[in-house]
């Protein structure tokens, strides 16, 4: 065959005069060349199995080898060519037989040119349209493989978030050529550390080169040691899914994948290692145990490894207090930014100091919550323009869930140093920041009996002119901003749970009876009635 539009046609026939005349039809302009010829079926057999010719045109009758015969050993030899058989006889059980071993046509002599170019011409469309469904199936072959890799990440993607059972994942498990066990699989979940701060200042081309390159050091690193497979989730995060290994732990893997992206690249990452799913249907479940072990990595700054069996196992979250919230607004709105930084990292060390560390995502919601008032704070007193850049470095470097907690310290209290720089600079006058100074001696001192003049003496004004000024600044008397703050933090304790004469003596209050007349009066309701709001089962103690 000369080429894709061209076929080959070898000629056999014991009459000389048949071959010499078949030989000479102008085979080129039919697209055809031939590829020899014989006189009898051993020689031809010998030039079919030489020569694979597309097309073969041979007598039924012939000395030491039949045509029928032949059929039979091209056919045990499978050698794919388009027979034609040529016949003096017309005896049906040729032709049957002919059929029968897979001859393209049988033709009786005599016949003319155009009879036997016709059939060949016939015989050339059936190899044409054969070669065109086969380029087709070596296509779609070719595509397939070239797909292969996003079908397996797919596949293993549905299979960690949905549950699955062998029954339903079996066929395209085994099509998928995965290279796992389905039985005794982990689950380890990786995370470029500082990525969305790395990632702003490289170009795409650097970042796709980045997640390659640590995907594969990654890959190659578990495939040491255990069957794996590892795919990209999202932008900053890779799954992988191996067999649990016999002589070393999952978690020793992923150290040792930390350890080698550190030494080859300029990133580091955070892995957290789920348990061992017995089968593909607990896949979803080691999937949830290694991003909770993940989330971890707020206390460790990341590069390391953390198995789910190695954090606190706890359904309930003890609270987190966020009195301090409202004396770190007060220090910012006074412009006092490095008062605010400081209150932020006395409140983190209480936090850190604590027995049980709290759960990841709360803390990380605690401080997403105390940012966000601290940025709507700004908003409130300075311009847009001024204020919009300081947010967004913020925004920027803490995003995403692999930023630990050293820096989401970091950033607030740079964002409280810098935002209170320009409301100092920009926004205060000297009557507003001497009020707010004196709001933050007024939060520290609820659970006594404040007066006006000592406030005043606290900013070295006079009783008179710091009452006028208070009730400029504020819209209200102090006493009514003393009476609003101790009314609003008494709110918070009963529904903590303090009993109702605790709750008055800490805001100030020595009567309880007193306490219960000013609070009804602010809220409509006693402090027993309150607390019951909230709590229906507590007792009126």
């Amino acid at each position: 065959m000369l080429g894709h539009d061209k076929v080959s046609l070898s000629i056999i026939d014991d009459i000389k005069s048949v071959v010499d005349g078949l030989t000479m039809i102008d085979w080129k302009s039919e697209g055809v060349t031939v590829a020899g010829t014989s006189s009898n079926g051993v020689d031809g057999l010998e030039l079919i199995l030489r020569e694979k010719p597309d097309i073969v045109i041979t007598d039924i009758r012939m000395p030491r080898m039949d045509g029928l015969t032949m059929l039979r050993e091209l056919l045990q030899a499978n050698i794919a060519c388009k027979v034609i058989l040529i016949s003096s006889f017309t005896d049906f059980d040729y032709a049957k037989e002919a059929v029968r071993l897979g001859a393209f046509d049988y033709m009786v002599k005599p016949f003319t040119v155009e009879d036997i170019v016709g059939a060949v011409r016939k015989a050339k469309a059936h190899i044409m349209q054969e070669r065109e469904d086969l380029l087709n199936v070596r296509d779609m072959e070719f595509r397939l493989r070239e797909s292969m890799p996003l079908l397996r990440q797919e596949f293993l993607r549905l299979l960690v978030q949905h549950r699955t059972s062998w029954k339903e994942a079996a066929k395209r498990w085994e099509f998928l050529d995965l290279g796992l066990q389905p039985q005794g699989l982990i689950v380890l979940l990786l995370e470029i550390d500082a990525f969305q701060e790395h990632e702003v200042e490289l170009s795409m081309h650097e970042v796709e080169l980045i997640r390659f390159s640590l995907h594969n050091i990654a890959k190659e690193t578990i495939r040491e040691h255990a069957g794996g497979m590892l795919f990209r989730l999202e932008a900053n995060r890779f799954v992988a899914i191996l067999n649990d290994p016999p002589s070393i732990s999952a978690t020793q893997i992923a150290e040792r994948c930390c350890k080698n992206i550190e030494s080859f690249t300029k990133f580091t990452v955070s892995i957290g290692v789920g348990g061992r799913a017995q089968s593909v249907a607990e896949l979803p479940d080691s999937y949830k145990q290694a991003d909770q072990a993940l989330s971890y990595h707020l206390f460790t700054g990341g590069n390391g490894a953390i198995s789910y069996d190695e954090i606190p196992r706890t359904n309930k979250q003890t609270p987190l207090s966020l009195d301090g919230k409202e004396e770190i607004l007060l220090a910012l709105r006074s412009g006092n930014g490095e008062r605010a930084a400081a209150l932020i990292l006395q409140l983190s060390a209480a936090m850190q100091g604590a027995t049980l560390r709290p759960n990841p995502e709360y803390l990380r919601s605690y401080y997403e919550e105390l940012a966000a008032s601290i940025i709507r704070t700004l908003f409130e007193l300075v311009s847009l323009d001024e204020i919009q850049p300081i947010v967004q470095s913020y925004k920027a470097k803490t995003s995403g869930l692999g930023v630990a907690l050293s820096v989401l310290e970091q950033q607030l209290t740079a964002l409280c140093r810098d935002g209170g720089e320009l409301i100092r600079k920009n926004t205060l006058s000297e009557g507003q920041r001497v009020i707010f100074k004196s709001l933050e001696y007024v939060k520290q001192s609820l659970e006594r009996d404040l007066t006006v003049g000592e406030c005043a003496a606290h900013v070295h004004l006079s009783v008179s002119y710091f009452s006028s000024l208070f009730k400029k600044v504020m819209g209200m008397t102090l006493i009514q901003y003393i009476t609003a703050e101790r009314m609003q933090k008494a709110k918070s304790l009963l529904i903590a749970g303090v009993p109702v004469q605790e709750v008055s003596s800490a805001v100030g209050y020595e009567e309880r009876r007193y306490f219960s007349e000013m609070f009804k009066r602010t809220t409509g309701m006693t402090p027993s009635e309150f607390r019951a709001s909230y709590h229906p089962e507590s007792s009126g103690v």
